[in-house]
């Protein structure tokens, strides 16, 4: 079974992978088209992520992970590169506790997506409260119906010019069948510890 580390690493690389398959209207087409389905309605899907998936599990978080990749457009800049990793952090590879130690720091501090739906409430103050609204409602759905509702969420995000940091989102997908309340309180953490008091309804 990989570690955490190695699976974190994991995430990141499989959204490298999946931005470079979106460089392809046809297959991001594809891709996108398996927005909020369970996986026996995305056969057309296997051929580009069965192998990807191998080894790590949460098969249904990899492909709503890839679908929503698929709602953003493939801009210029983006790599095959894995911010998580060792090197993209500066560690010592020979210094096995500096590099954990430095990983796992690094990812705590990337935003989920409590953090994001707080960026677009700060963003755009009239629109605050349906960002709570929705931080507060995922939190109690089960998996198919968060599965189903994020694809609406993303696109909402994406329009107003806001990033989602989908490993992140891949990890907490991944956790929500084992610990969906864990998961949904880190998200609600995130979104009032960003939030200013005066544009919540308290």
């Amino acid at each position: 079974m990989p570690s955490r580390d190695e699976r974190r690493c994991h995430y990141d690389a499989f959204v490298a992978h999946v931005r470079g398959l979106c460089r392809t209207p046809r297959i991001r087409s594809r891709l996108e088209n398996g927005r909020g389905q369970p996986l026996t309605e995305c056969p057309r899907m296997d051929a580009y992520l069965v192998k990807p998936c191998q080894g790590f599990g949460a098969r249904r978080a990899h492909y709503t992970i890839a679908s929503l990749i698929a709602l953003e457009r493939p801009v210029p800049d983006w790599t095959e590169s894995t911010p998580a990793s060792p090197a993209h952090l500066g560690l010592d590879l020979d210094d096995p506790l500096e590099s954990e130690s430095a990983l796992l720091d690094g990812w705590a501090r990337r935003p989920n997506l409590g953090r994001t739906l707080a960026d677009a409430a700060r963003a755009h103050p009239h629109t605050a409260a349906g960002w709570q609204r929705e931080v507060e409602v995922m939190g109690v759905l089960s998996a198919d119906l968060l599965h189903t509702r994020l694809p609406h969420t993303i696109q909402r995000l994406l329009h107003l010019g806001l990033e989602c940091d989908f490993a992140v989102l891949l990890e907490d997908l991944a956790q929500w069948d084992f610990d969906p309340l864990d998961v949904a309180g880190r998200w609600r953490h995130s979104f009032y510890l960003t939030v200013p008091d005066t544009l919540l309804e308290l």
